[in-house]
């Protein structure tokens, strides 16, 4: 799942390497972050150490989901019904 988290100050990505893919832009009233996270507990990992940073976690928000899984060859698209040849 991808997330962008916005803080107030300066974060160094490479605080959060361990917890997520992350890249951080600077902007004139904090960092946004836009993380890559396997799950809920690397979420909340993630967040923990910028609270641990001193740092005020202004607003989580995801962005994208997991992509969804294409549809099976033998589904038409007529309602999803299953279609026999």
């Amino acid at each position: 799942m991808i997330y962008e988290i916005r803080v107030d100050g300066r974060v160094d990505p490479s605080d959060l390497a361990d917890y997520a893919t992350v890249t951080a832009r600077i902007q004139q009233a904090g960092t946004v972050l836009t993380c890559a996270v396997a799950d809920a507990a690397a979420l909340t990992g993630m967040i923990a150490v910028l609270a641990d940073l001193g740092l005020t976690v202004r607003y989580v928000l995801e962005v994208a989901a997991e992509s969804p899984a294409p549809p099976s060859p033998s589904t038409s698209q007529n309602g999803g019904q299953t279609t026999s040849a």
